[in-house]
């Protein structure tokens, strides 16, 4: 059942917060993605179809809280598909922040965004995106190896975008620069299908 309640927010220190009463949910994932316009249609349907399963699945998404490029296309999706929308907004894009939030968490540098997207997360997704996803995919790995959290890192590996960081990270292995656990904990997928399948398991463990 779902039980009706402040939704949790973990936060090391206080922060500007907005608070909204909702149902607790099965998981809290943080999506990464571009914040660019004029991406390809085939972009954008994996975005859309990214949120409709996140909130079809009653699942909530944990994003970067702007209608800016693809976090409007996938926070839009989740919000029309009943999903609840947490939006880690920096001050400096106020202005952009997404209407569907549901709950909006408002900080002063990359930095905390990455932190309070890592700490609400259950699980994460990376779908297109340049150096701000790829900076942001890091950070959770970073952390989540340093913690030891099991917390899965699933990637849209579109036409190869991914295979160069995950070769990297196996070249690091074997120089015996880094374990081969840290290679291992990113998933990668070559469709949106293949990452709602493993999301899907995610979510029945």
């Amino acid at each position: 059942m779902c039980k009706v309640n402040e939704i949790d927010v973990h936060l090391r220190k206080p922060i500007n917060l907005v608070y909204h009463t909702i149902c607790y949910h099965n998981m809290n994932i943080a999506v990464y993605c571009s914040a660019r316009s004029g991406l390809g249609e085939d972009v954008m349907a994996d975005a859309r179809s990214l949120g409709d399963w996140i909130g079809s699945h009653g699942h909530m998404l944990v994003y970067g809280g702007l209608s800016m490029g693809l976090m409007d296309v996938v926070a839009s999706a989740t919000a029309e598909a009943g999903g609840k929308v947490m939006g880690v907004v920096p001050q400096s894009r106020a202005e952009r922040q997404h209407a569907a939030n549901t709950v909006s968490i408002g900080v002063t540098t990359l930095h905390e965004r990455k932190q309070i997207m890592e700490e609400n997360a259950d699980a994460f997704v990376a779908l297109d995106g340049g150096f701000g996803t790829l900076d942001e995919v890091m950070s959770a790995l970073a952390t989540m190896t340093f913690f030891k959290e099991p917390k899965p890192i699933h990637l849209l590996n579109r036409n190869g975008l991914y295979t160069p960081l995950h070769a990297m990270l196996q070249e690091m292995a074997e120089r015996h620069l880094a374990s081969p656990d840290v290679a291992n904990a990113i998933r990668l997928h070559p469709d949106i299908t293949a990452l709602t399948n493993a999301l899907n398991e995610t979510e029945t463990k």
